[in-house]
């Protein structure tokens, strides 16, 4: 039977303290599930503000067209990265489960 050594010391691309909590070494500690909840959080809430940006466009109650378009990109970058990284995870599982033992 061959021995799996499993990775180790990989760290991620881009250490973003604010969503996980932790900076640094100790992000590598944190399950990829956590990450993966954090972003989907970070997604809906900037889905919210860009959502009640609209409504109050449309209702007149604001001017400031500048936030809201800013607003508006960050929302539709958010999910265009969310909906890349469950991409990515989902064929990353499919390679796994076609590796031959």
């Amino acid at each position: 039977m061959q021995n799996i050594i499993p990775i180790s010391g990989t760290m991620p691309i881009m250490a973003n303290e604010k969503t996980t909590g932790v900076s640094g070494a100790q992000n590598a500690n944190v399950p990829f599930a956590d990450i993966l909840q954090d972003s989907i959080r970070n997604l809906q809430e900037t889905q919210a503000v860009s959502q009640k940006d609209a409504y109050d466009l449309a209702m007149g109650r604001s001017d400031d067209l500048h936030t809201i378009a800013i607003h508006s990109a960050q929302a539709t970058a958010a999910l265009e990265m969310t909906v890349q990284v469950a991409t990515r995870a989902v064929n990353a599982y499919k390679e796994i489960l076609q590796m031959q033992v």
